[in-house]
C-alpha cells in the first residue's frame, strides 16, 4: 500500500505542515462545491507561494502542468488503490481517493515489512558512487 498525504476532508479549508523529500510545505486543501472537485494550495518552508489551487484530478499528478524546481520532489498523484472511482469528487476524496505518494518499490519495502530491504540495497555492494565502467576506465 501506498503512502497519502492525509486530508481531513471534515475541516475545509484543510491548512497543514508536511515533509516530503526532506523539505517542509504548506498545503492548503479546499473544495468547490459547484463543480464538485477539491483544491491545493502549496507553500514552501519560506513562505513562497508554489502552487495556487490546483484542481485535484483523479489520476494526474499534483502540479504536472506547471512544473516548479521548488515543489516537493516526489510525484504525488491522486488516486484510488481500489481502482474503483471515477472522479475525485465528495464522495470518494479522502475516503477511497487520496494524494498518493506515486512511488512503489517493487520489492514491496514501503509495506511495512521490517524483513524487506528497500529497492536499491544491496549489503555486498561497496558504498563508493563509482559504477564499474568508470572504476575499469
Amino acid at each position: 500500500m501506498r503512502r497519502y498525504v492525509p486530508v481531513d476532508i471534515q475541516d475545509i479549508p484543510d491548512i497543514f505542515d508536511i515533509r516530503l523529500a526532506g523539505e517542509v510545505y504548506t498545503f492548503r486543501i479546499d473544495y468547490n462545491d459547484i463543480a464538485d472537485y477539491y483544491t491545493v494550495t502549496i507553500w514552501d518552508a519560506d513562505g513562497d507561494l508554489l502552487l495556487t489551487q490546483q484542481p485535484l484530478i483523479l489520476g494526474e499528478l499534483v502540479g504536472y502542468d506547471l512544473p516548479d524546481a521548488r515543489l516537493p520532489r516526489i510525484d504525488l498523484r491522486v488516486m484510488d488503490e481500489t481502482d474503483q472511482a471515477t472522479d475525485a469528487g465528495k464522495a470518494v476524496f479522502g475516503y477511497t481517493v487520496q494524494i498518493y505518494l506515486d512511488v512503489i518499490d517493487p520489492l514491496g519495502s514501503e509495506t511495512g515489512d521490517p524483513t524487506i530491504e528497500p529497492l536499491g540495497y544491496d549489503p555486498d555492494e561497496p558504498t563508493d558512487d563509482y559504477t564499474d565502467e568508470e572504476v575499469s576506465s
